[in-house]
């Protein structure tokens, strides 16, 4: 496990998706897809039918790959900022968007490029700012904040935040 405090808050994020969010089938493109730990937890409850893990770590992308042999499933060397997202039925983002940015705006533009492409719904968490107020490398969010800006997205909007005092989840839906 990479990027996470710990094993089981990072099953927790991924219960929060899986009960907020039917994966079973669809085309799923995960953003800062790491070690594809999430694949692995939706193989086992919500199989998609087709699974897209973009990094731009080199070292976790060659360990999911040599981990996981799944036709359904690829993973792609890509700047998550920077690469075009190919348009897929969901796009999830777990914990990717809390990396800081110099771009001021940097959030707000993932989040409509995230909704742009996809064909259902976008599904992310960010870290709560009233949980991590300074940060040095990670950005931690004011959710309601964020939930306005996802409402002049989309007026289908969920906002997620009964699960840990760490973090929230949105989801927006097409």
């Amino acid at each position: 496990m990479q990027g996470w405090s710990s094993h089981e808050e990072q099953q927790v994020r991924f219960e929060t998706f899986a009960r907020n969010m039917k994966f079973k089938g669809k085309r799923v493109l995960d953003l800062g897809c790491g070690l594809g730990e999430l694949y692995d937890y939706l193989s086992e409850n919500q199989r998609p039918g087709f699974y897209l893990g973009f990094d731009q770590h080199w070292s976790f992308l060659h360990q999911a790959r040599k981990r996981i042999g799944s036709s359904q499933c690829r993973f792609k060397f890509a700047d998550i900022s920077r690469a075009t997202l190919p348009e897929m039925d969901i796009i999830v983002a777990s914990g990717s968007l809390n990396y800081q940015s110099k771009n001021p705006d940097y959030l707000n533009e993932m989040i409509m490029r995230m909704f742009s492409a996809c064909k259902e719904a976008t599904i992310f968490n960010l870290l709560n700012i009233e949980a991590f107020p300074d940060q040095q490398v990670l950005q931690a969010y004011n959710k309601l904040e964020v939930l306005q800006f996802c409402q002049t997205v989309t007026p289908n909007v969920t906002l997620i935040d009964d699960y840990s005092d760490a973090d929230f989840t949105l989801v927006l839906r097409k």
